[in-house]
């Protein structure tokens, strides 16, 4: 278990707590600027794993699928797409083809979303030609716009640490033209900006820096934000502990891109292209992705990332356990001819707000307790704050001192506990949020409410 400290806030400042109510035990000061947010903040991955199935744009039940992610809000939705033959479809490992990627941008837009294309290649997720990611962007952004476009947003290629060769990646092998020659390829074919993303290295961790600061060194002036994957730590239940990870992992990155990136180091953004709870599925992993434990996993790295001032996007909409709405087959423990909406989903939805509560705001606050398990976050311009009870057994009481807003209405939701992974029908983690209060006067700066174990509760501040 793990308890979150009181202490260093954003670059290094120290959030202050008065110690005038002694009974306070959870802080948060919404003078206390951060990190801010943008639209490109929160996301998430349209998969295209889906023939014979459903998504967005295919099947008997992509109505429903649509709703689906309509009701989380506007999102980043990646989508991974290639130019072939004069056609743009998948391009996703085992489904590379079809006709489909005019399809899945206007489908994106349609649910209010900014489409981000993962430039694949030829055969596979790296192999790609200059004129082939010209072409791609050609094919939307040609005319002011056209077939769903424009696009301005890009990430080339995926995971080149992969077997493919981050020095293939780079510089060119192995059927790719090298990064340098691709990204000048795409912004000299489209009449906007563009805005190109790399290396989407597997995971961060100390392994990976050496290839990191290889990609850095060669590829810096040609890249306006850093993507990296990471899925989990590898542990069923201790996942939990160590979402601070993905915070430590944007510290990191930032202060390499202070050294490598000159004057341009201030205008690059972060992403977490992909995150999850872990990279596959069986049975061991069943407690984590079908109970609470995924609902508090996700809303804690979205926590996480956008304190370090980073971007997630949860992957995926379409991928068993590992997505936010199951496929409709009965595979990997999943509930046969139902689409439900997975834990995952709703840990989205806890910053995402949706159909349910706010929007996270515009500035990331300071937001601390020593409360063990428990931990805070919060925004301002719009004020939510998200409380995640990261404990097995013990329920908390989280008394909380507001600085910058002493008075005023409250209303919050609670995502309650489920952890019965086979319980599809009823099971909390399953359901969308209680709301618990509703425009409920405070005063003092007090706000009090329950956070039960393994559980998110998420509050509105007017």
């Amino acid at each position: 278990m793990i308890a979150i400290v009181a202490g260093l806030f954003a670059a290094g400042s120290v959030f202050s707590v008065s110690a005038a109510d002694p009974t306070a035990n959870v802080f948060v000061d919404f003078t206390a600027h951060g990190q801010p947010t943008s639209e490109y903040s929160l996301g998430g991955t349209i998969s295209t794993y889906s023939d014979g199935g459903t998504n967005l744009i295919k099947g008997s039940n992509r109505t429903l699928w649509t709703q689906y992610l309509r009701d989380l809000g506007p999102l980043v939705w990646r989508v991974p797409l290639f130019h072939h033959n004069g056609q743009v479809g998948s391009s996703a490992g085992n489904i590379h083809g079809g006709n489909e990627g005019e399809a899945y941008v206007r489908g994106i837009k349609s649910i209010g979303g900014i489409p981000m294309i993962a430039v694949g290649g030829t055969t596979g997720d790296n192999d790609i030609r200059a004129s082939d990611a010209a072409a791609l962007v050609r094919y939307f952004n040609d005319n002011g716009g056209q077939r769903g476009g424009p696009v301005a947003d890009y990430i080339i290629g995926n995971e080149p640490d992969n077997g493919f060769g981050v020095g293939n990646y780079i510089a060119g092998g192995n059927g790719s033209d090298g990064f340098h020659n691709i990204a000048v390829a795409m912004r000299q074919a489209s009449a906007q900006p563009l805005s190109l993303a790399g290396p989407s290295l597997v995971t961060w961790a100390d392994y990976k820096y050496g290839d990191f600061r290889q990609f850095f060194a060669s590829s810096h002036a040609d890249t306006d934000v850093v993507d990296f994957h990471k899925y989990g730590d590898g542990q069923p239940l201790g996942n939990l502990g160590v979402t601070s990870q993905y915070g430590d992992a944007i510290a990191w990155l930032r202060n390499e891109i202070d050294l490598s990136f000159g004057d341009r180091a201030d205008g690059i953004a972060i992403q977490v292209g992909e995150f999850n709870y872990h990279t596959r599925y069986d049975a061991q992993w069943r407690n984590s992705f079908y109970t609470s434990r995924n609902v508090v996993h996700t809303a804690s790295v979205i926590g996480h990332v956008l304190r370090a001032g980073g971007s997630a996007y949860q992957y995926s909409d379409n991928n068993g356990p590992l997505g936010l709405i199951s496929d409709g087959t009965d595979l990997n423990d999943q509930p046969g001819g139902r689409h439900v909406r997975l834990p995952a989903y709703w840990g989205v939805s806890a910053w995402s707000g949706g159909a349910w509560s706010r929007r996270y705001g515009q500035t990331m606050v300071a937001a601390t307790t020593a409360v063990p398990d428990l931990e805070v976050f919060a925004t301002d311009n719009a004020k939510k704050i998200v409380l995640i009870n990261k404990s097995e057994t013990t329920d908390r009481q989280a008394v909380l001192a507001l600085t910058g807003k002493s008075s005023g209405t409250y209303t919050a939701w609670r995502y309650g506990r489920g952890m019965d992974p086979a319980n599809f029908t009823s099971g909390a983690q399953f359901l969308p949020p209680l709301k618990i209060a509703t425009a409920r006067a405070f005063s003092q700066g007090r706000v009090v409410v329950s956070v039960p174990w393994m559980s998110v509760v998420v509050i509105n501040v007017d």
